[in-house]
C-alpha cells in the first residue's frame, strides 16, 4: 500500500499504486476520487472530451473545456501555410482501427488464402545488414550496451550512403522523435562532404522530450571547427495527416524523406504526404527515400495506399471481402513480432485460437507483413515517377536487433 499522502487507486496496467498526492482527509487523488464514496452529482468526475487522459469535475466540464491545453494544441497550428486539415486521408474522419474485433473465424479462413497468394507471387526479402564506418568507430563505440539502435541507425544510413543520398541533399524526417535518426544522418553526411551542411524538418506530433535538436550545430562545429552560417533543423509539431509539405521545402533543391520505424498508418500517411507535394512530386524535388517501417497491426485498411492491389490478389476468392482479408493480415502481422516468451519452440502452440505451431504462425506474420509492404511498394513506383527511380524492400538488420528490420528504399538509378 502506498504511503499516507498517496493515492490509494491501484493501476492494474502499469502494476502499481498511483503517485500522486492526495488531499487531507481523501485516500484517492483528484483523478481517482470518483471510486471513492463521493461520485455523484457535482463531486462526479467526468473524463475530459478533448482529451480523456484526465478528468475534470461534472459541474466545471464546460468551463474547463474552453480553457483545455488539449484545445490549444488542437489549434496551434490554425494559422500555418503547412497546415491543411486532413489533406493527406483518402477519406475525412479519424485514422486508426475503428473496426470492432476481427472474428477468429476470418483470420482462420485467411490462412490458406495468404499462403496460396504467397507460394504464387511473392519470395523472401534477402538479408542486406550493412554497417557504417564512421557510425561504427564513434557512436556504437560509445555505448557499452543497448547497441540496437545504433546498429540500425548504422545500416540504413550506409544503405542511403551507397545510393548516393547524402550528397546536397535537404532531408524530411516524418515522426522523428527526438531526431536520433536525422542527427547521425547529419554526422555521416558532414564527414563525407565538403560544403554547405545538410538540413533538416523535423516533423511529429508529439511533444518529446530530450530531444537532439540543439546537437546539429554542436556537431558541425565539432566536425567542420567552425560555426555553422545558418540553421540545420526545423521542427514543426504536426500530424502527418495535417501536413502540406510545399510550404516548408526550398526551391531548387533536392529532399530525402526519412524515418525509422514509422508506425502503422503513418506509414500511408507519409506516403500519400509526398505523393501530394508538387515541389516534391510533380516538380521532381524527391531524391530519394527511406522508411523503416513497423506496427503493421495498427494499419487502417480505409487509408492504407494501394487497396487495388490486395483486391487483385483477392479475385477468385469468394467469402472474403478486402477489410476482412486486410484486418487478417493486420492480426496475423503481430505474430511476426510479438516476440517469444524464454523456452517456448517452434512445435508449442500454447492453446492459440489458430491451433498453430509458434514457428508456422511465425512464418504467416511475416507473409502478410510481406504483402502490405509489397503493396506500397507498387504504389510508389506508380504515382511517384517524375525521376528515374528504384525502389527496394529490404531487411536491414537481423531479427535479433529488431524484428521490426524491413525498410523501403526509393532512389534515383
Amino acid at each position: 500500500m502506498p504511503g499516507a499522502s498517496k493515492c490509494g487507486f491501484y493501476m492494474s496496467q502499469k502494476r502499481r499504486y498511483c503517485g500522486m498526492t492526495t488531499k487531507s482527509g481523501s485516500s484517492y487523488c483528484l483523478e481517482h476520487l470518483d471510486v471513492s464514496n463521493g461520485t455523484q452529482g457535482e463531486k462526479r468526475r467526468v473524463p475530459c472530451p478533448l482529451d480523456p487522459n484526465h478528468t475534470v469535475w461534472a459541474s466545471n466540464l464546460g468551463r474547463h473545456v474552453k480553457k483545455c491545453n488539449k484545445l490549444k494544441l488542437l489549434h496551434a497550428n490554425d494559422n500555418e501555410p503547412f497546415y491543411v486539415r486532413d489533406c493527406n486521408l483518402l477519406r475525412a474522419g479519424e485514422t486508426g482501427c475503428g473496426d470492432p474485433p476481427h472474428p477468429n473465424e476470418l483470420v482462420i479462413q485467411s490462412i490458406p488464402v495468404l499462403e496460396r497468394i504467397y507460394a504464387e507471387g511473392f519470395s523472401d526479402l534477402p538479408l542486406q545488414c550493412k554497417s557504417n564506418e564512421y557510425m561504427e568507430s564513434h557512436r556504437c563505440a560509445e555505448l557499452a550496451s543497448n547497441r540496437k539502435h545504433a546498429l540500425q541507425q548504422s545500416s540504413l544510413i550506409q544503405h542511403m550512403l551507397d545510393r548516393k543520398l547524402l550528397q546536397d541533399t535537404r532531408f524530411i524526417e516524418f515522426g522523428c522523435g527526438r531526431a536520433e535518426l536525422s542527427r547521425y544522418i547529419n554526422q555521416v553526411a558532414l564527414q563525407q562532404h565538403a560544403g554547405a551542411p545538410p538540413t533538416f524538418t523535423l516533423i511529429d506530433r508529439a511533444s518529446n522530450r530530450m530531444k537532439f535538436d540543439s546537437k546539429f550545430r554542436e556537431d558541425f562545429e565539432k566536425l567542420r571547427g567552425g560555426p555553422a552560417d545558418a540553421a540545420i533543423t526545423r521542427r514543426c509539431k504536426i500530424d502527418i495527416r495535417d501536413l502540406k509539405l510545399d510550404p516548408l521545402l526550398e526551391a531548387d533543391r533536392d529532399f530525402v524523406a526519412v524515418s525509422k520505424h514509422l508506425c502503422g498508418v503513418a506509414t500511408d500517411l507519409t506516403l500519400r504526404c509526398i505523393a501530394n507535394s508538387e515541389r516534391l512530386n510533380r516538380d521532381g524535388g524527391l531524391k530519394g527515400v527511406c522508411i523503416a517501417m513497423c506496427c503493421r497491426h495498427v494499419c487502417d485498411p480505409d487509408q492504407y495506399v494501394n487497396r487495388p492491389f490486395v483486391e487483385s490478389l483477392l479475385r477468385g476468392e469468394s467469402g472474403l471481402s478486402y477489410r476482412d482479408f486486410f484486418n487478417s493480415l493486420r492480426k496475423m502481422c503481430s505474430w511476426a513480432t510479438s516476440g517469444r516468451r524464454e523456452g517456448l519452440s517452434d512445435d508449442d502452440v500454447g492453446g492459440h485460437f489458430t491451433n498453430l505451431p509458434l514457428g508456422r504462425r511465425e512464418r504467416l506474420g511475416l507473409m502478410a507483413r510481406r504483402v502490405i509492404d509489397e503493396g506500397r511498394k507498387q504504389w510508389i513506383c506508380e504515382n511517384l515517377t517524375n525521376r528515374d527511380y528504384e525502389v527496394q524492400l529490404i531487411k536491414y538488420t537481423t531479427p535479433d536487433v529488431s524484428l521490426e528490420n524491413v525498410a523501403m528504399l526509393m532512389y534515383t538509378k
